[in-house]
């Protein structure tokens, strides 16, 4: 199944790619303006040829400036030409105060037409929208000024073109907009076998893969021009749709990415800080989004600004993972980079430094279209590994139960079974070692008896049992020791070293005092050579010490690099204990 979903997504991808590269072959001829300006008279004031030298014309540069209060386009005689015989305006959609259009004959004035947001009513292929040029015909040149324009897209985007076809195809040509729909259909066949590889491994990652492709279909529908043929929507609802489909979809793809990651190579506190980061961009990116009177003019700026916190973040979880030797986080260095990329690209372009071929910004669908993919190749290899992950642990579980490795009382494996998988067991992320002595345990062997001793200890073992990323040995006597691996270590230790004492009056009749324990416990670092030995003996120092400072406690420590500490006798132990508590066992 790998190796053919492997040969139908690279498959996919290069007809993506073709499509795309057919579609701008045969992309209609959408002209820009010559010259453009940041500021000058308002449009009213303008009533001859005289008064354009009252307007700070740029001719020949991408620079667009801010256009925040009053952004001007003039389109000479050779770029009506060029376009041949432009019937309209074409922009990309974003709010604005008002756009008028003035078209000129010579030296005089023709026609003056003015639009505020809710008189556009006609959107075409894209993310666009268009207005009809007044006396297109005579025109010997157009000029377009724009009130309070809320992204220096509208400017750099601006365009005369002429509708071609019976319908008066504007905008983005059909082709492009039948490979949009192709690519949003493509997009759909990961939900599928998401939702059957969610039916077998119960996995976060799965389900937060999803949600950001429904992200990424939503953010497609909306920005390629599709959803116009379902909802008549007006510019201020399409502005922010588009902004909020991108922002759900990113802020799907962080906790995609930090449960996605194996647990070893992303520390707990990076991978709550990048889900967290993503809830934050989507709650900033939201307020950026409204057409709020305190944000209007550099709304768009924000909204594109906000996207940094999240960029710096995912940098610094790849490389700590790819440090760690994360095997999945290859997938998302390689899907993400080139939208981190175009992201980095359209912040600084969104200050009006410079404009870019119309193409350029379709090029986010081809880089989500590579990241899709990616992340669905990443999907199917993590759930290989975990397949194959599962079937080594029951593989060594049913080769330790045929070795006279477990306890008989208990039937928990014993100090034989510890010694011999330990190095094996370290390996697969059992990186935590925590020892387990029962307070006081000789009494209840006095007092109650060796069978209530024993029922005691089975007990014991049973409430050091319930963990499923915990394996519980015992190792002689009331001492006990787990090997433990996954998130919150020093938490699920201290609920089962709880759970003994619980337990225990639940399930046996006849104890009239609790019965406690003290646990030493040390988490070591993924990746350092050390051996059983040093590690045990630390937690036993750890466990000497909680006996000595009061017991029912637990002590923990993270060790990085260490030398092993003299492992005491158990008889020096004990007669430390009992000096401290001036008491017997």
């Amino acid at each position: 199944m790998w190796g053919r979903l492997r040969r139908f997504a690279s498959a996919a991808l290069l007809l993506v790619i073709a499509l795309f590269v057919s579609a701008e072959a045969r992309a209609q001829t959408a002209i820009r303006a010559s010259c453009h300006a940041d500021g000058g008279i308002a449009p009213e004031q303008l009533v001859s040829a005289a008064q354009l030298a009252a307007i700070p014309w740029t001719c020949g540069s991408l620079d667009y400036g801010s256009g925040a209060t009053r952004g001007w386009l003039h389109f000479l005689p050779e770029d009506l030409r060029a376009a041949d015989g432009a019937t309209h305006f074409v922009t990309s959609i974003s709010r604005f105060d008002r756009i008028t259009l003035i078209t000129m004959a010579g030296e005089r004035v023709l026609q003056r037409r003015s639009y505020a947001m809710d008189d556009i009513r006609l959107f075409v292929n894209g993310a666009n929208f268009a207005i009809p040029l007044p006396d297109a015909g005579e025109a010997t040149s157009v000029l377009v000024a724009v009130e309070r324009a809320g992204s220096s897209a509208l400017m750099a985007e601006g365009a005369v073109q002429r509708a071609t076809g019976d319908k008066g195809t504007l905008g983005w040509s059909p082709h492009m907009l039948i490979l949009l729909a192709m690519l949003i259909g493509l997009l759909f066949a990961p939900l599928i076998y998401n939702y059957a590889f969610y039916l077998v491994l119960r996995e976060p990652f799965i389900l937060w893969h999803m949600a950001m492709v429904l992200g990424m279909n939503a953010y497609l529908l909306v920005s390629s021009g599709i959803i116009h043929r379902f909802a008549n929507l007006g510019i201020g609802a399409l502005a922010f749709l588009n902004h909020m489909t991108f922002l759900c979809m990113v802020a799907a793809g962080a906790a995609f990415c930090a449960n996605f990651i194996e647990p070893h190579a992303i520390s707990r506190r990076m991978r709550d800080l990048l889900v967290g980061t993503g809830v934050a961009t989507l709650i900033f990116g939201t307020w950026a989004s409204l057409p709020i009177e305190v944000t209007r003019g550099f709304g768009n700026k924000l909204y594109l600004v906000g996207f940094l916190p999240i960029i710096a973040l995912f940098l610094a979880v790849m490389w700590q993972a790819a440090r760690r030797r994360s095997r999945a986080v290859w997938f998302q260095i390689y899907g993400w980079a080139p939208i981190i990329a175009l992201g980095l690209e359209r912040i600084v372009r969104s200050f009006g430094l410079y404009a870019v071929p119309h193409w350029g910004d379709q090029l986010i669908y081809l880089t989500l279209a590579f990241e899709i993919v990616l992340a669905a190749l990443g999907v199917v290899d993590r759930f290989e590994v975990l397949r194959r992950d599962r079937d080594k642990a029951e593989a060594r579980i049913d080769s330790l139960a045929s070795l006279v490795d477990r306890d008989a009382l208990t039937g928990m494996f014993n100090r034989r079974a510890l010694e011999a998988r330990y190095p094996d067991l370290r390996a697969d992320g059992y990186t935590a070692l925590a020892v387990i002595d029962l307070d006081h345990f000789k009494r209840v062997n006095d007092q109650y008896g060796h069978a209530m001793g024993d029922r005691v200890l089975q007990e014991t073992a049973a409430a050091l049992s319930s963990d499923p990323d915990t394996i519980s040995f015992r190792l002689g006597g009331e001492e006990f020791l787990m090997l433990m691996r996954g998130p919150d270590i020093v938490e699920r230790a201290e609920r089962m070293r709880r759970a003994i004492s619980i337990r225990i009056v639940n399930e046996i009749d006849g104890i009239d005092a609790p019965i406690t324990a003290s646990l030493g416990l040390v988490d070591t670092t993924p990746g350092v050579a050390t051996t059983l030995r040093r590690v045990y003996a630390h937690a036993d120092r750890l466990l000497y010490e909680a006996k000595n400072s009061g017991r029912n406690r637990m002590l923990s420590e993270r060790i990085q690099l260490f030398d092993a500490p003299v492992r005491r006798r158990k008889s020096e132990r004990r007669a430390g204990e009992r000096r401290a508590a001036g008491v017997g066992g």
